[in-house]
C-alpha cells in the first residue's frame, strides 16, 4: 500500500490569461494555477489509464522516476481524483504528471533549475498528447504564475515565475461553454492564418495581449481592460471558428465584461474580465468561476 500523502497537497488546473495561439509565433504568455479545480491523491480502485502510464514510465524513465514504486501504487488502488475536466485545456493531463513527478522523483526538483524540470515534465506529458511543452504540468507542479516569454516561432519558448499583484485576479472568471474541443485543428487554424497576414495578427491579437500582461503586472486596471477588450473584439471579427456560434451574442459586453479565449477556444472554457460583476451575472448566469 502506498504511504499517506501529504493531506494539504493538491495539483490544480491551469488557466492561460494571455498568449492564447499567439505564444507559438513570439508573443508573451501569462498562465496561473486555479486551485479551486484540482487534482489529489487518493485510494480507490485501480485505474487502467494511469496503469498504462505506469508501464510507459518503467520502459524509459527509470533514471529519474521509482516507475517500479509507482507501477505497485497503481497496482494497488493509488489513484488521482478530483475536478479538471478533459478536453477543456485547463491541463488536467498536466496536473497528472505534476502528481507523479511530486510523488516518485527520484532526485530533489530544487536542485533542478526551472527550464530542466519544465523540459523532464514535458517528456512525461508525451504520453498524453504526443507532445508537450511542459508548460501546464510546471505550473501545476510549483503552483505559482509562469511567465511564458516572446521571441521563440517554434513552440519552444521559455517559462519562469513570475510574481503578480495582491489582488490580480479581481473580475476574472471563467464560464463553461459545455462543449469539449480538441485543440490540434484549431493551432493549424491559427498558425495557417498568421503566416499568411503576421502583420494583421500581430497588431490586433499579439501586441493586445502582451500590453494586458503588462498592465496586470503593474496593476493598471483600465490599461488591462482596454488590452482585454482589443483581443475579444479581434476575436470575435477576425476569429470566429475559434468561438461557439452560441457565444458571439454575448462576447461583447461593453462596459460590464469581455470574454476572450481560453486556450486554443472552440469549445471548453472562455475567460472573461468583468468592470460590473452584477450585471455580468444577469448577462451570463450564476454558474461563472471567479479566478
Amino acid at each position: 500500500m502506498m504511504d499517506d500523502p501529504a493531506p494539504l497537497r493538491s495539483y490544480p488546473a491551469k488557466v492561460l490569461l494571455y498568449g492564447e495561439h499567439n505564444v507559438l509565433r513570439g508573443g508573451q504568455g501569462l498562465a496561473v494555477p486555479y486551485p479551486r479545480l484540482s487534482l489529489r491523491w487518493v485510494r480507490g480502485e485501480r485505474d487502467p489509464r494511469l496503469a498504462e502510464f505506469a508501464a510507459y514510465l518503467q520502459k524509459s524513465f527509470s533514471e529519474v522516476i521509482d516507475a517500479d514504486r509507482f507501477r505497485h501504487d497503481v497496482d494497488r488502488g493509488a489513484r488521482l481524483s478530483g475536478n479538471i475536466p478533459t478536453g477543456y485545456g485547463l491541463g488536467s493531463s498536466g496536473a497528472v504528471c505534476a502528481a507523479v513527478w511530486d510523488r516518485y522523483a527520484l532526485h530533489s526538483s530544487p536542485s533542478r533549475s526551472t527550464s530542466e524540470l519544465r523540459d523532464l515534465l514535458a517528456r512525461l506529458e508525451c504520453f498524453f498528447h504526443g507532445s508537450s511543452s511542459g508548460t501546464d504540468p510546471l505550473i501545476s507542479y510549483l503552483d505559482r504564475p509562469l511567465l511564458l516569454g516572446g521571441g521563440a516561432t517554434d513552440g519552444r519558448r521559455s517559462a519562469g515565475p513570475v510574481e503578480l499583484p495582491d489582488a490580480w485576479s479581481a473580475g476574472f472568471f471563467l464560464v463553461d461553454t459545455g462543449i469539449e474541443r480538441t485543440a490540434a485543428p484549431l493551432i493549424e487554424h491559427f498558425l495557417a492564418r498568421f503566416d499568411r497576414e503576421p502583420g494583421a495578427i500581430r497588431a490586433g491579437w499579439l501586441e493586445p495581449a502582451n500590453r494586458a500582461i503588462a498592465a496586470l503586472r503593474t496593476h493598471d486596471r483600465p490599461a488591462l481592460y482596454a488590452a482585454t477588450a482589443a483581443i475579444s473584439e479581434y476575436q470575435l471579427e477576425h476569429f470566429p471558428r475559434l468561438i461557439p456560434e452560441d457565444w458571439w451574442a454575448l462576447w461583447n459586453g461593453g462596459e460590464a465584461y469581455r470574454l476572450k479565449l481560453c486556450g486554443a477556444g472552440g469549445g471548453g472554457m472562455m475567460l472573461g474580465l468583468a468592470l460590473d460583476p452584477q450585471a455580468t451575472r444577469r448577462a451570463l448566469g450564476d454558474e461563472l468561476l471567479w479566478l
